[in-house]
């Protein structure tokens, strides 16, 4: 089996440590309203920086020819690959708590997935997000037929168009000849 080119690493910012912790710090604020917080928050805040560096160093994406690999995980490990001709929506989600760390979320939609299901991949904290937006859309739509293969079928058509109006041309020369 081929190994597919890579296109581009993902970079991930590393201030998204940060909202993590924080992000798990609100939803252990939440337990404790529920009694099983008073529990699970004294831990999180002594060994949830430690789990938040894990899933940071552990956390890799990588956009290749034909589709988007995602692996993460320090306790659980989840390897996601989403082929590009399945992504119906590639949605950028800001918001005060994102904006406020100077990040950016990438919400990955594929055919198929509901709407009361979440993303079917999310990307927390990538360094330029449009930037990789933009070229997972490009990929797309080079796979597709529509991006550089489809510059191909213009320069085909317009070659012929040339030699349909090099032929018109011609033509009318030969009628004028044959008027005078």
């Amino acid at each position: 089996m081929e190994k597919e080119k890579i296109i581009q690493h993902v970079q991930f910012d590393p201030k998204v440590k940060v909202y993590w912790y924080m992000q798990g710090l609100w939803i252990h604020f939440l337990l404790v309203l529920a009694l099983v917080g008073c529990l699970t928050l004294p831990l999180w805040i002594v060994g949830g920086w430690w789990l938040v560096q894990r899933r940071y160093e552990t956390m890799t994406a990588t956009l290749t020819e034909t589709s988007i690999h995602l692996r993460k995980g320090y306790i659980t490990r989840v390897e996601k690959t989403i082929p590009l001709e399945k992504i119906v929506d590639l949605g950028l989600r800001t918001g005060p708590i994102l904006n406020t760390f100077g990040l950016a979320s990438l919400q990955i939609e594929t055919a198929g997935s509901s709407a009361q299901q979440a993303a079917d991949m999310v990307l927390a904290g990538v360094v330029k997000p449009n930037q990789f937006r933009n070229a997972v859309l490009a990929q797309r739509e080079i796979i597709s037929g529509r991006g550089a293969a489809s510059a191909t079928t213009t320069d085909s058509t317009l070659s012929v168009l040339e030699e349909i109006r090099d032929s018109l041309v011609r033509i009318e020369s030969l009628i004028e000849k044959n008027d005078t």
